[in-house]
């Protein structure tokens, strides 16, 4: 039985949880982290395309679903494994809109195409999750098997919360125009996040507030709201890549054809107003306030051009392709452990965002902070 194996490049949360001082960039360039980060994160499905096995024309109608056990029989097959059982996280079923927009190669087309699961490999001894599985099928029927190894020590149980909760948040912050209140309630504290590092990017930490604008005298509440345009603006360029067909086969593609709407979008927004680009890049350095005055400026600025941009994307529920898209971007490429100190957990899902994880006191999973994936 032939099989399509790829193999990721490490999980790049590495960086971002650990990372360094880096260059500032502009505005037409904040999303360079975005872009690069799933370039390597999703290299995998260009290197599928060059290893599937050759099939049939557009037209040829797909094969029959594997099932469960025969999923587990590809991943041993690609590898004997010994002392571990597999579990369910996730079936991903077709529908005739998925089988119309996978034209293309690669674990996620063949997810949309014929369906498949994901699936968490368990070491059975010591119940701690070892690897996270996409499995699934090529138009020939040939298994195609895509594999992560779990960064870190993570109990199999945590793990499927891991999974399942960032999934959730994935999908809310993609479907829907931003509710701060809710969104906020998730992290840590039922807070957003601050920053302390003063040259960390914003994209990097989204919703993230400098720990130094608490002292500018504004209001909790505008500080928040400045923060929840902030992390919508950023997210933009996802939301608007999930509307096009093009996202399953090439993310960075998609998004980077999502940063030049964004671009796009904001001159047509300055358009005969004071504003120009420079300016609303300015305007989105929060390390810059002042005042409670430039705050307020911030919002009153930024607040029109979020729902500007708002209006300009699809409407996911009137958009089969989004809808679609919207459920292959909360699919988990990689999950780890990365913090021994904090009790930092990320997971990376397809959609390029990042989220990184703590239990709090309480045992609950909470939010320590969101990012952009870079490489």
């Amino acid at each position: 039985m032939d099989i399509t194996t790829v193999d990721s490049p490490d999980f790049a949360a590495s960086y971002w949880l650990n990372r360094g001082n880096g260059p500032k960039f502009l505005f037409m360039s904040r999303f360079r982290f975005l872009i690069f980060g799933l370039a390597v994160a999703l290299s995998f499905a260009a290197s599928a395309s060059s290893a599937q096995a050759p099939s049939g024309s557009s037209g040829s109608v797909s094969k029959p679903k594997r099932t469960f056990d025969e999923a587990i029989t590809a991943i041993q097959s690609k590898e004997p494994h010994s002392g571990s059982s597999f579990r369910l996280i996730r079936e991903l079923h077709s529908s005739a809109t998925w089988r119309e927009d996978a034209t293309g190669k690669g674990i996620l087309f063949g997810l949309m195409r014929s369906g498949g699961f994901v699936i968490l490999e368990v070491d059975n001894k010591g119940d701690h999750a070892i690897s996270l599985h996409l499995v699934s099928q090529t138009v020939s029927g040939n298994p195609l098997v895509e594999s992560n190894p779990v960064e870190g020590e993570i109990s199999a149980s945590l793990a499927q919360e891991l999974i399942t909760e960032s999934a959730d948040l994935i999908d809310v912050l993609l479907s829907t125009r931003i509710d701060a209140s809710s969104l906020e309630s998730k992290f840590d504290g039922s807070h957003f996040p601050e920053s302390h590092d003063p040259d960390e990017d914003e994209a990097e930490n989204l919703f993230a507030v400098p720990a130094a604008i608490e002292n500018v005298g504004a209001e909790d509440g505008e500080i928040r709201e400045l923060a929840a345009l902030l992390g919508s603006i950023d997210t933009w360029p996802i939301r608007y890549a999930i509307s096009t067909r093009i996202f399953p086969a090439d993310a960075p593609r998609a998004i980077e054809a999502g940063v030049r709407e964004f671009v796009s979008l904001s001159r047509q927004f300055t358009h005969g107003k004071k504003e120009s680009l420079d300016v609303l890049h300015l305007l989105q350095d929060l390390k810059s306030v002042r005042s409670a005055e430039q705050l307020r400026n911030r919002v009153s600025t930024l607040g029109p051009l979020d729902t500007f941009l708002e209006q300009k994307l699809v409407t996911p529920d009137a958009s089969m392709t989004s809808a679609a898209n919207r459920s292959i971007a909360t699919i988990p490429l990689s999950i780890g452990f990365y913090g021994s100190t904090d009790g930092l957990y990320g997971v990376m899902t397809s959609s390029g965002i990042i989220v990184g994880w703590k239990v709090s006191s309480g045992g609950a999973l909470v939010v320590k902070r969101m990012g952009l994936a870079r490489d």
